[in-house]
């Protein structure tokens, strides 16, 4: 990892601890952005610190690539603006004929600025709305990380409808290098959630990538999985999908994660 890339990582976790140790913790359940395709358009409010973590499994066409980790920390700071460090995960891909790659992934800090939060109880057209920003920094492993900052965008909605149904859109661009030529992955992602409970839902989901730029095929994905909430302050999830597309029709992924707010 080069030294500036070091600094770097430190420089924003010493920064969003700072903010940590002089905001109050703020009272409230656990609100994730994970699992699946896409993130809620819901900051936390000031003070508010929450840290997701878990594990996924994907193989596509003799290739199996593993992530442990997929570490997010967020805390809110006020005027619905929360600030993201992700320290990712600690990854293992395995191809056919070729050596093991192990290493950890790029770390990635960002912002999600909240632009709409409507409470449970409103069900209207108008849904609740974020615009979220980050960029990977090149500390990643050789072989694992991709060398460069990338830097990404998306917004993301969300519709409550008075019934145990919800539903969630997000769409995205981010600048990828690929180690010879930068592209512009491009994506959109819906999901429907069903309540069963209060304290267990179910969801499923669509996610469409595409080059913005370029002529890579599109690549097209769709999961479920359920999630479980012990308390107020932690969650449990679990989901399963695959692709869809001729591009993708061979992956297979799973994984598992947990959130805890504090």
């Amino acid at each position: 990892m080069d030294n500036r890339m070091r600094l770097a990582f430190l420089l924003a976790v010493v920064l969003t601890t700072a903010a940590c140790s002089h905001l109050r913790t703020a009272a409230g359940p656990v609100i994730p952005d994970r699992p699946g395709f896409g993130d809620a358009p819901t900051a936390l409010p000031a003070g508010g610190v929450e840290l997701e973590t878990g594990f996924t499994n994907d193989r596509a066409r003799g290739t199996a690539y593993q992530t442990t980790g997929e570490s997010l920390m967020r805390v809110g700071i006020g005027a619905g603006i929360e600030l993201r460090v992700f320290g990712n995960s600690y990854a293992s891909r395995s191809v056919a004929g070729a050596p093991t790659v192990r290493g950890m992934e790029d770390s990635k800090v960002g912002a999600k600025i909240g632009v709409i939060d409507l409470p449970d109880s409103v069900h209207g057209i108008v849904p609740g709305l974020a615009f979220l920003f980050a960029t990977s920094l090149p500390n990643g492993a050789n072989g694992i990380g991709a060398g460069v900052a990338q830097p990404e965008g998306q917004v993301a909605a969300s519709w409550n409808t008075g019934t145990p149904f919800s539903i969630g859109a997000n769409a995205g661009v981010s600048a990828a290098f690929d180690g010879t030529a930068w592209s512009n992955p491009a994506w959109t992602s819906a999901s429907v959630t069903y309540g069963l409970t209060s304290r267990i839902s179910f969801f499923v989901e669509a996610m469409h990538q595409f080059d913005a730029r370029g002529p890579a095929p599109p690549a097209t994905y769709a999961d479920g999985g359920v999630t479980v909430t012990l308390g107020d302050k932690l969650e449990l999830d679990a989901r399963i999908g695959r692709g869809t597309a001729a591009a993708t029709g061979a992956d297979r992924f799973f994984g598992f994660g947990i959130a805890r707010r504090f």
